[in-house]
């Protein structure tokens, strides 16, 4: 019988398991915030943001055999122009009983910028923006003159740091975002793609200034070997109808390439996450080389049932979905049970069964630990190939 890393690892790599492999956003964390005790604040955050899920705990506890754990390794790749995290201060902004606001200062040559996030206590995980760090052509000049080096914490990287892994569930990742998401996530979404037509140029400048700043820092991470694959997220604020099929090829499809193939020069595989409409785009992500896409949702949240991108990729590069978020919080036992037996159609073979997107919401509720059972109950039963 396979371990949950060996059989994870083998459909990624197009090699036989014993059994569709399973993924759970939310479970998926060698160290869970909620389960832990602990939410990942930006700067530790007070009190009031900690708490224990007894759901939470459960599931983890019965998923430990049964699927990954993503051990996370951090590049420090912004989405601030891809600036080295050491140029930033952040201190504790306001605080009150329903979330903490961060204000984050950015010195920069020629000028000060500043941001704020804010972490709010009915979704821990997720950080919210309040202010750009870019609001006008000039901000970006500012922002640009910040000196490049690689981060801290990509040079920092020891693999011997790495734990035993005692159950073989645990995986090793780490994450950057696609570069015109780098440039995109310092500004306003309106703004980015205004200036993406107004401003074409420099946007362009941009991304490769964000897509050699990426490599440049896989050059110093993964040379020193432990990672076994590298997440590449946001091109879905481009796919069209975000942006037009000639935007995407330019500012997501070519600087991803490069990316993924100095990915694969390093000896780890690449993960690309997009949401949203991938009809029109799978095949793009094969021929930039991804080796594992998702989350691949189905309508009305996407374009495409997992058969038919299953049919598309035709074991070209492992799919890994396709159940909604909101079906575990909020679906019914059977039509929960209808969208998982769904996602098993068109095949088992190169596919990883999961979820869109996590859970950020420091409780589960009753329902959603029902389903989350029923959904492992499911796996056990569809998941073992013929």
């Amino acid at each position: 019988m396979m371990t949950p890393r060996e059989r994870f690892l083998a459909a990624v790599a197009g090699k036989q398991y014993d059994r569709v492999p399973l993924d759970i956003l939310t479970f998926n964390k060698l160290v869970a915030p909620t389960v832990e005790g602990q939410a990942s604040l930006p700067s530790g955050g007070p009190d009031k943001f900690q708490g224990r899920d007894p759901f939470r705990e459960e599931l983890f506890a019965r998923l430990a055999d049964k699927a990954i754990v993503h051990y996370p390794v951090c590049s420090g790749v912004l989405r601030y122009l891809c600036i080295p995290p050491q140029c930033i201060d952040e201190s504790l902004h306001v605080s009150n009983d329903a979330e903490d606001q961060y204000l984050r200062k950015i010195s920069t040559p020629k000028g000060d910028l500043k941001a704020i996030v804010a972490k709010r206590i009915e979704t821990v995980e997720t950080l919210w923006t309040l202010q750009y760090p870019v609001q006008s052509l000039e901000d970006v000049e500012k922002i640009r003159s910040i000196p490049w080096e690689v981060p801290i914490d990509a040079q920092k990287w020891d693999p011997k740091s790495v734990p035993p892994d005692e159950v073989g569930n645990r995986v090793v990742y780490s994450y950057v975002s696609s570069p015109a998401v780098c440039v995109g996530g310092m500004m306003k979404y309106e703004n980015f793609l205004i200036w993406s037509f107004k401003h074409h140029e420099m946007i362009v400048e941009l991304v490769e200034l964000c897509t050699q700043r990426i490599l440049d820092t896989l050059d110093v991470l993964l040379p020193k070997g432990g990672i076994d694959l590298v997440w590449i997220g946001g091109s879905e604020w481009l796919t069209p109808p975000m942006g037009s099929p000639a935007l995407y090829e330019e500012l997501v499809q070519e600087p991803e390439r490069r990316i993924i193939a100095k990915i694969h020069e390093h000896g780890a595989y690449a993960h690309v996450h997009c949401h949203g409409n991938v009809r029109g785009c799978l095949e793009q992500v094969i021929e930039r080389g991804g080796d594992i896409f998702e989350p691949v949702e189905a309508p009305p949240d996407g374009d495409i049932s997992f058969k038919e991108a299953k049919q598309m990729a035709a074991g070209r590069m492992c799919l890994m979905g396709n159940v909604e978020l909101h079906a575990m919080e909020t679906a019914g036992r059977q039509e929960l049970e209808e969208y998982t037996r769904r996602a098993f159609e068109g095949g088992k073979e190169r596919m990883v069964l999961g979820i869109s997107a996590h859970s950020t919401f420091p409780m589960l509720s009753q329902e959603a630990r029902d389903n989350f059972h029923h959904f492992i109950d499911l796996w056990e039963e569809l998941s073992v190939l013929d």
